[in-house]
C-alpha cells in the first residue's frame, strides 16, 4: 500500500512493501529516496524542529520584560507576623 500527499511544491509517498520513503520536489522533479531507518530520522528532525519553533513562540507571549514589576528594596514588615528569640 502506497501512502501519498502532494502540496504545493513537494509530493511525499511512503511505500509499505519496499519501506521507502520519497520526497519529489515538484517543480525541479527531484527525488530523495529513503529506507526505514533514515526515514525514522528524518521523522524525528521534523519533530524536534517543529517543537522548538512551537515552544519558541510561547515563551515570548508569556513573559515579557516591560511588564515586570521591580521588587522593593526592603523587606515587607507584617504587623501580625510574630518573631520568634532563638
Amino acid at each position: 500500500m502506497k501512502i501519498k500527499k502532494n502540496l504545493k511544491y513537494a509530493d511525499f509517498e511512503y511505500d509499505e512493501e519496499t519501506k521507502k520513503f520519497l520526497i519529489i520536489d515538484s517543480e525541479d522533479g527531484g527525488v530523495v529516496e529513503l529506507n526505514k531507518v533514515y526515514a525514522f530520522a528524518f521523522m524525528r528532525f521534523v519533530i524536534r524542529m517543529s517543537q522548538r519553533n512551537w515552544y519558541r513562540k510561547m515563551n515570548d507571549k508569556t513573559a515579557s520584560k516591560e511588564n515586570r514589576i521591580p521588587l522593593a528594596d526592603h523587606p515587607f514588615d507584617d504587623p501580625d507576623q510574630s518573631e520568634f528569640p532563638f
